[in-house]
């Protein structure tokens, strides 16, 4: 179900336009195309604006990505080999980190799929 859907659930008087599921992804067909703000009877408000598909990460470096990573920056230039991936390499201080419990393996697996589409723009 996607967000136009929801609205219409919400505030059934508002007839949003809903699109029907592409059949080769099985995922929304983006059918908003501007935002709209709606207004709760009982107060507060919605807006129901077009979805975003993908983004592009050229504009960001790694040390942004490491920045917003809090829970690394006492590890970060800690690791034995100064170009650590942090994926394998022995004297990895992340790695480490994860082993000792200090940082969530979900966390490492989040920020190197990150840096991976940094990555990935940037070739």
């Amino acid at each position: 179900m996607g967000k136009s859907s929801l609205v219409n659930r919400l505030l059934p008087d508002t007839d949003t336009r809903v699109g029907p599921l592409s059949e080769l992804t099985g995922k929304g067909t983006h059918t908003t195309t501007t935002a709209r703000l709606f207004h709760f009877p009982a107060g507060g408000q919605l807006i129901d604006s077009p979805g975003i598909r993908e983004f592009g990460l050229g504009h960001v470096s790694v040390a942004d990505v490491e920045a917003g990573f809090i829970e690394f920056q006492e590890h970060l230039g800690h690791c034995r080999f100064r170009n650590c991936s942090h994926e394998h390499e022995p004297g990895c201080a992340l790695l480490a980190a994860v082993e000792a419990g200090k940082i969530a393996p979900q966390r490492l697996a989040s920020f190197k799929h990150i840096v991976s589409g940094i990555h990935n723009e940037h070739h």
